[in-house]
């Protein structure tokens, strides 16, 4: 890799890169930074320990603004995860640990990933015992990100086996004394019903961990227990929306790879609960997941698949929110024709819903959804006024307790506004400013990044004043910070 700052190669060698010195790496403070991908502290140990390092140079070596790398500095700049491995890896930092890198083996974590052939296996006993290995690892933090990490190439495996695979005969453990009913089933859907209506007002950082403890504390022995066929479906299929649900709060963190896996692990329990409809919603969180990391056509390529494998199983609603996944990656690649369709495709199922042949969770698609989902393609296709249109419907339709479902609709809505015309500054920072005061303390990786896109957006008019005041404004807000 070639530096972005002096142009030379990076590695062995008289004439290769020196501009950030090999001890660097080797700091602790460092170390952990890396390791956490930090790139905001990466940038102010550079900043305050390599005094040859500027803002500009930095900036060229992380391929962004100079401005970013002021945000940066002040915590406010790359809090979008994928911005901040490109930064990363523009600064030359060790991402891959020494021990994976030599192929030595993970023990010394405590914990031993599944190889990618088996993110997906018809053995209840293999679920079980890889979904405790997940939760106990992730719940004592031994799993650091970077070793959890599976390529987006790594998933048409577990894909196409869910797509193929006859359906899944389950069978209690005989020797386990622990004997699962109805009512353990109805425990885990309370309670993931309590943590999505946390996640949704809260944010994926506020309650992740403790949704981690009951999975691994709670459902991790049931599912080793004994019960009846019935009671065994139904148990993979609660305990299959509680993962997607805490792989959800992970995305939401910032721990996409985590969440990946999260993801992976819903679709095989939802398999083993003979469930195609909450596998099609995993497959879907991938999809949405990868529209917001930029990987657009494997987006559309993930709702596609869980479209297929949903197949005449799909109820209008499940139909509605696969089409808009669909629609979103297409918007994004810019392909307005093919996304349009899909929108229709969405609007058209959405019209034939009734709720009282809905699963239960597919409750929040609702009308602030449909307009939540058209103003983001909307926005994305750069048709400003008809996002802005849209975007204040789903606000007016969203409920209260949904705060960050209407954080990132007026944060839509205010990008929207600085597609206009240079009139619609004002309007956009107001409306901006207001948004980010009423999500208060919400704790969203994803939000923030909506946050830095928009400041990304309002670079060419820094000198505006009401730019200069939403920019002292984020200053002294918790959300921009955290």
């Amino acid at each position: 890799m070639v530096c972005g700052n002096c142009g030379r190669p990076r590695g062995e060698g008289s004439w290769v890169c020196a501009c950030v010195p090999g001890w660097v790496w080797r700091d602790p403070e460092m170390a952990a930074a890396v390791r956490e991908r930090d790139a905001q502290a990466v940038i102010r140990f550079l900043r305050r320990r390599v005094k040859s390092l500027s803002q500009e140079a930095l900036a060229r070596m992380c391929g962004v603004a100079q401005s970013t790398i002021t945000r940066a500095e002040s915590g406010r700049g790359l809090t979008d995860r994928r911005k901040a491995m490109e930064a990363l890896r523009g600064l030359g930092a060790p991402l891959d640990p020494p021990d994976t890198a030599s192929g030595a083996p993970q023990g010394n974590l405590g914990f031993s990933l599944p190889p990618d052939a088996d993110l997906f296996t018809e053995s209840r006993e293999e679920a079980a015992r890889h979904a405790a290995l997940l939760w106990n690892a992730d719940l004592g933090r031994r799993a650091p990100e970077n070793l959890m990490e599976i390529p987006a190439g790594q998933l048409s495996t577990p894909l196409l086996r869910w797509l193929v695979a006859p359906p899944a005969i389950i069978e209690s453990d005989s020797g386990n004394q622990l004997r699962v009913t109805e009512d353990d089933v109805h425990a885990i859907t309370r309670a993931c019903d309590l943590f999505e209506t946390l996640d949704h007002e809260f944010g994926g950082g506020h309650a992740r961990m403790a949704a981690v403890q009951y999975l691994a504390s709670e459902i991790a022995p049931l599912l080793r227990g004994r019960f009846t066929p019935t009671v065994g479906r139904e148990l993979f299929s609660a305990s299959s929306r509680f993962a997607a649900k805490t792989g959800a709060m992970a995305y939401d963190a910032g721990l996409h790879m985590l969440g990946r896996r999260y993801f992976l692990q819903s679709l095989n329990l939802a398999f083993l609960g003979s469930d195609r409809l909450l596998g099609a919603k995993a497959i879907a969180l991938l999809s949405h997941q990868a529209n917001f990391l930029g990987d657009f056509r494997s987006a559309v390529d993930l709702a596609r698949t869980a479209k297929s494998g949903a197949g005449a199983q799909a109820t209008p609603a499940i139909r509605a929110m696969l089409a808009a996944m669909e629609a979103r990656g297409l918007a994004s690649l810019g392909e307005e024709r093919s996304c349009t369709n899909a929108l229709k495709e969405m609007e058209g199922a959405f019209s034939c819903i009734d709720t009282e042949q809905e699963p239960a969770w597919m409750g929040y698609f609702d009308g602030s959804e449909v307009a939540d989902e058209l103003a983001h393609c909307f926005h994305d296709l750069g048709h400003g006024s008809l996002a802005i249109e849209h975007a204040q419907r789903s606000v007016d339709l969203a409920p209260a307790s949904f705060r960050r479902s209407r954080t990132f609709a007026g944060l839509v809505q205010a990008g929207a506004h600085l597609m206009e015309a240079p009139n619609d500054l004002e309007a956009g920072c107001a409306i901006a400013t207001q948004v980010i005061a009423d999500a208060s303390r919400l704790r969203s990786a994803r939000v923030q990044a909506y946050i830095s896109r928009l400041q990304d957006r309002m670079e060419p008019h820094n000198q505006a004043r009401s730019v200069r005041e939403f920019r002292e404004f984020l200053a002294s807000t918790p959300l921009a910070q955290a």
